[in-house]
């Protein structure tokens, strides 16, 4: 038997999952890039680098409190790295901890535990600095006037005189990447904004709820909305990573919101840039690192990006990772019963691989707790890796399939090699 090792339950179990498949079938495992980690000296020689804004020392002159956002335990943004780093400067910079906090940008999610907070920001982040969690539906969100839509924004951020931002940039469905102005739109943000700025991404106002996918394209409604919204708020300076197949920081871009953020994404495109398998039978796709609970699933169909169609044969067969170590998850827009709640059976395959065959691996839920996210029948759900290799074992008898592994699909940024990797 070929063997296969998968990263696995990102913050939770860190560790890997064994893949095995018949010797006589041609397997394409394809991981991300192999770069190094930076050290906390370089990612701080990158912060007093900034792009298109003075350094943090100057912008922390004289202003008496901070508000750092950070993206929450969702995401694999290194936090516990990269926290400490900046508090330092602003405590050097004369600034009192007692009066800089960092706020989780949750959007829709739900609150972090004291337990997640620790493996999300780190001990020392916490014995040095009040870390709260953002609610979308709190009493005391501050409204900013607008003549187009309802803007509500975290009162700790609006309050503070030194706003920062830390994130890392991964390819988004919606927003084109993640990190810049979305820290705060929708991380920080009221329910009301929370949903205005997400309904730009439909394509229509059918009960389908068919998104315009802009996976790889900052330039578009929903993140031009976001800037817009920043720009009247105000945002001073933002960290934003780029991650490694280790999940440590293999670059760090920092400065303005847009320009600082746009040069991250640059430099994404060719870190995470993973070359695409043709007319597999076969794809294995991971939601890894996005995979703490099972409504991210769909994440891990984001390296196909729109290739999706050339990934895999007409009567191909879909297995869809996740640990979903927290369970089923949550989200106040999109979770089942929520009022932008679209059913996996109009995602989970994405719409480009509708009636292929779909099995899901995980060991995190079982069929009972994903029901709530179907309309129609759930996919077939398997915690063990054996039963999903006896159904591929029956299916492709006598065969030898292509099969093609996307370990971190979640993350990973898919190019066809006709295309020249663009």
């Amino acid at each position: 038997m070929q063997e296969f090792k998968v990263p696995w339950g990102q913050w939770y179990e860190q560790a890997y999952r064994e893949l095995t498949f018949p010797d006589g079938w041609e397997i394409h495992y394809q991981g991300m890039k192999e770069l190094p980690s930076l050290t906390s000296g370089e990612v701080l020689e990158r912060i007093d680098n900034p792009i298109g804004t003075e350094s943090l020392e100057t912008l922390a002159a004289g202003k008496k409190s901070a508000c750092i956002i950070i993206d929450d335990i969702s995401r694999p943004t290194p936090g516990a790295f990269l926290l400490p780093i900046i508090i330092q400067k602003l405590l050097d910079a004369g600034m009192d901890g007692k009066s800089i906090k960092v706020l989780v940008a949750l959007g829709g999610h739900r609150p972090m535990t004291k337990q997640e907070m620790e493996l999300k920001v780190g001990k020392w982040v916490l014995d040095h600095v009040q870390v709260l969690n953002h609610s979308p539906f709190s009493a005391d969100l501050v409204t900013i006037p607008d003549d187009d839509q309802v803007i509500k924004i975290n009162k700790n951020f609006v309050d503070a005189q030194l706003r920062i931002a830390v994130g890392c940039i991964v390819p988004h469905t919606l927003a084109g990447f993640s990190g810049g102005a979305k820290a705060v739109i929708p991380g920080i943000g009221g329910i009301e904004t929370l949903r205005s700025n997400h309904m730009l991404v439909y394509a229509d106002a059918s009960k389908s709820r068919s998104f315009k996918t802009s996976t790889c394209n900052p330039d578009n409604p929903m993140r031009t909305n976001m800037e817009r919204i920043v720009g009247k708020v105000g945002l001073d300076f933002i960290v934003n990573v780029v991650l490694n197949d280790k999940m440590g920081v293999a670059d760090a871009f920092a400065g303005h919101f847009i320009k600082a953020h746009r040069a991250a994404c640059s430099r994404a495109m060719d870190a995470l840039q993973t070359e695409l398998i043709k007319d597999a039978d076969i794809l294995v796709l991971s939601a890894y690192p996005k995979d703490t609970e099972y409504s991210q699933i769909g994440t891990c169909f984001a390296v196909l990006g729109h290739h999706k169609e050339k990934c895999v044969k007409p009567d191909g067969t879909l297995v869809a990772m996740t640990a979903a170590s927290e369970g089923a998850g949550f989200h106040a827009l999109f979770g089942p019963g929520m009022s932008l709640f679209s059913p996996h059976d109009d995602n989970v395959p994405p719409m480009e691989l509708k009636g292929k065959e779909t099995m899901i691996y995980s060991d995190g839920v079982n069929s009972i707790d994903i029901r709530q996210f179907y309309q129609n029948e759930t996919p077939d759900l398997n915690g063990e890796w054996d039963d999903i290799l006896k159904r591929l074992d029956e299916k492709y008898a006598g065969k030898k399939p292509v099969v093609a592994i996307y370990p971190m699909g979640a993350i990973q940024i898919g190019y066809m090699n006709t295309e020249g990797g663009e």
